[in-house]
């Protein structure tokens, strides 16, 4: 096909239509030559002719020869027509095929009842079947290798987003928007959470993770930063606790941000995870001691108070009255020193007794035994039951049985467990020291033991005052 001058392809003659206007000609001329040769016979016997009559007759079978030679003609002239009108039809629709096999548009072939156009317009629709296919495998070649070319970028781009998620050291999920399908997640948030990551379709599934507020509340599906980011928030935060792949729930701190296109539309959202799961519980520890301490210094200058004031009022002058209230504030101290190194907590009675023990004015190791299992007190019964072994020290240094050389303390406990709680029975028995008699008035020391300080432990004192040396019997809470 060739280019006509408005862009359009114009059309060559075919050589079916020489063809046919020949055949023509020639239907033509052989018609024209039998009405001719017919014409020339009938002059030829008009002039044989002898008599009028016989001329007649060749006239008459001369005119109706012309008639004859006159309708075949007619006859052929209108087949002719016909003809090239068919073949100009079949033409027409041929050249409007060949111009949508060219436009590769869509090629219909109806038989127009002339051989050579549709054998011409049925080749055209094959050659064009067999374009079209190749078109379509190339298409499809094509296709291939572009999606492979996506592919194979993707898989690296996603390579290289993986290793980099990977080298930070928090835990990082990523979320697409509008839906907040998650759709990336690294090794740092699988090993905080001891489970691989869990990829939520929408944010409507993230109750999924499994998190709650510190009052044991879940955390709503809203209320987690990567829902928040995703909604258009620029820095949502949560500390909350999470529970990990083993069933354990630890603290864990959330911080978000919305991932935004050129043009400022939220198309993503970004958190990173951090294990704060020591650091809070350490947090909460230290306020728990904070607390005890509080309430124990509380106890303790309510203690001191009630020591100072006892002190004060069977003390015969100041001197007095400082000595008797330094000596038991300087024992307090050091049971505090002890329980603190305890965290007050748990303190192993043992070590309360030496610490006790070794409040008085010298070393009585070789004097003093000590026998019993292996027990811990808690802080409060602690501290009240170290003061009564001071102030029993104390009245063994005045009056009992380290008043001279040859006496001796014993002191024994064990664990009473038949009552609801178990309690601690604890004896201290003075032996070989000057004879003891009941004594008409009492001390500081006998007020502080028998009220105060056995309120403290949840216990009771019971003091006798036996010839061969005085026998206490306490009872304490563990």
């Amino acid at each position: 096909m060739t280019q006509g001058r408005d862009g359009h392809s114009a059309r060559r003659s075919s050589p079916l239509s020489a063809t046919a206007k020949a055949d023509a000609r020639a239907q033509e001329v052989a018609a024209l030559r039998a009405a001719l040769a017919l014409f020339l016979a009938m002059t030829s016997a008009a002039r044989a002719a002898e008599s009028p009559a016989d001329m007649a007759e060749v006239w008459r079978l001369t005119v109706g020869a012309l008639a004859v030679a006159l309708a075949m003609t007619l006859a052929v002239i209108f087949w002719l027509v016909r003809q090239r009108r068919k073949a100009q039809r079949a033409q027409h629709e041929l050249a409007e095929l060949s111009l949508a096999v060219e436009a590769r548009g869509a090629s219909h072939w109806s038989d127009t009842g002339v051989p050579e156009v549709d054998a011409i317009a049925h080749s055209l629709q094959d050659m064009d079947e067999r374009l079209r296919e190749k078109r379509k495998r190339l298409s499809e070649l094509n296709d291939l290798l572009m999606k492979s070319s996506t592919i194979v970028s993707r898989a690296g781009a996603d390579l290289q987003l993986r290793a980099l998620l990977d080298a930070v050291p928090v835990g990082i999920i990523i979320a697409e928007a509008p839906s907040g399908r998650i759709v990336e997640g690294n090794h740092v948030i699988e090993t905080i959470l001891r489970r691989p990551v869990r990829y939520s379709e929408s944010t409507q599934a993230y109750s999924e993770w499994n998190a709650i507020h510190q009052d044991g509340q879940p955390v709503a599906n809203e209320q987690y930063p990567l829902a928040r980011a995703l909604a258009g928030e620029n820095h949502p935060q949560l500390e909350c606790k999470i529970e990990r792949g083993d069933g354990a729930y630890i603290w864990i701190n959330i911080v978000g941000a919305p991932i935004r296109d050129d043009k400022g539309s939220v198309i993503g959202a970004i958190v990173a995870i951090t294990d704060i799961d020591d650091i809070k519980n350490t947090e909460m520890h230290n306020q728990m001691m904070n607390r005890e301490l509080h309430h124990r210094v509380n106890n303790s200058l309510a203690m001191i108070q009630g020591i100072a004031n006892i002190t004060a009022r069977t003390a015969q002058d100041f001197s007095s009255f400082q000595q008797g209230f330094s000596h038991r504030v300087q024992c307090l101290s050091r049971i505090s020193t002890l329980l603190v190194q305890t965290s007050w907590e748990r303190t192993p009675l043992r070590d309360l007794l030496m610490i006790a023990l070794s409040c008085g004015s010298h070393d009585y190791a070789d004097r003093i035994s000590m026998s019993g299992e292996d027990v811990e007190l808690r802080s409060a019964v602690a501290s009240a039951l170290g003061l009564t072994i001071n102030e029993l020290l104390a009245n063994a240094e005045q009056h009992g049985a380290l008043s001279d050389d040859d006496g001796r303390i014993a002191i024994s406990w064990r664990i009473d467990r038949e009552e609801d709680r178990p309690r601690l029975i604890l004896n201290w028995t003075e032996t070989g020291g000057p004879k003891v008699e009941n004594p008409e008035q009492t001390g500081v020391g006998h007020f502080l033991i028998t009220n105060v300080l056995a309120r403290q432990m949840g216990g009771d004192v019971r003091l006798s005052y036996r010839t061969e040396g005085l026998q206490a019997e306490l009872s304490a809470e563990i």
